[in-house]
């Protein structure tokens, strides 16, 4: 895979953010585990000619950079930074949670603060749950489960005016620790997708598929009034009212058009 620097990234930057790992047919992480099996299949045909530019993954590096200061500081009694390996089978699960200590996970994030109003992510819950499942494989008892989040794009201007934004740039997520059985059925369920089952097209999911909507708007302005999922729902909330218009917002699969690493070798983005 080859990392290009479009850009001119400083050469200290680039040389840190250039580092890779090619994806392996008998092993998968956590991470690997938890995401699309179509990306995975495709970065381990592909892997020689796919390409990336140094600046896509600026934001990365700073989630890597907290990483590391944290794993500096971590309490002397606690494992920080571990790498684990389960065989299941023919397969090897691998994962790397950010701190154990006394039967609790803790993962740091650095994200915005939008996606954390938006509410709990679904693929924080599979992560650490598969943390847990990996650290009671080895002898680890897990009861509880955590992500401190670090909110990269926090105003303070905004925490004083608004009575549900963040008080200070971190908060701390409590994730529902899920039962052996339910821990089981999951991993089953993606090694299916990921080892037994041919490269189905990505999920809405795993595309972050945004849906269509329909804006409505004062003539002459840009700023919708109200933002509805349908043309019929759009329709009965202006009623009688004059002087407004719909606008259709067409959905789009933006991870597709602007993330993913095998866009440009997916079968799927043909004709899109």
């Amino acid at each position: 895979m080859k990392i290009t620097n479009k850009h001119n990234l400083p050469e200290a930057l680039y040389n840190v953010i250039a580092r890779t790992r090619e994806p392996t047919e008998n092993r998968i992480s956590v991470t690997e585990l938890i995401d699309a099996p179509l990306i995975r299949k495709l970065k381990i045909i592909h892997w020689d000619s796919l390409e990336e530019d140094a600046s896509d993954r600026l934001w990365s590096l700073l989630g890597q950079s907290v990483h590391y200061a944290l794993e500096q500081g971590s309490p002397p009694d606690a494992l920080a930074e571990e790498r684990l390996e389960v065989n299941l089978g023919k397969i090897t699960l691998s994962g790397q949670a950010d701190l154990y200590k006394d039967g609790e996970i803790t993962d740091w994030k650095t994200t915005s603060v939008f996606s954390y109003l938006l509410g709990g992510k679904v693929q924080w819950e599979r992560q650490l749950n598969l943390y847990g499942f990996l650290y009671k494989q080895t002898g680890f008892p897990v009861t509880s489960l955590k992500v401190h989040a670090i909110l990269r794009d926090w105003v303070k201007g905004r925490s004083l005016r608004e009575e549900d934004y963040p008080p200070i740039p971190f908060v701390t997520v409590n994730i529902p620790v899920w039962s052996d059985e339910e821990v089981q059925a999951y991993i089953g369920d993606r090694m299916v997708r990921h080892f037994d089952l041919p490269a189905e097209r990505c999920t809405d999911e795993e595309r972050w598929y945004k849906g269509t909507t329909f804006a409505v708007k004062k003539k002459g302005q840009k700023r919708a009034r109200r933002v509805l999922n349908t043309m019929q729902e759009a329709e009965a909330w202006i009623g009688e009212e004059k002087g407004l218009i719909i606008e259709e917002r067409k959905g789009a699969d933006v991870r597709c058009e602007n993330y993913c690493l095998v866009r440009n070798v997916c079968p799927y983005m043909e004709g899109e």
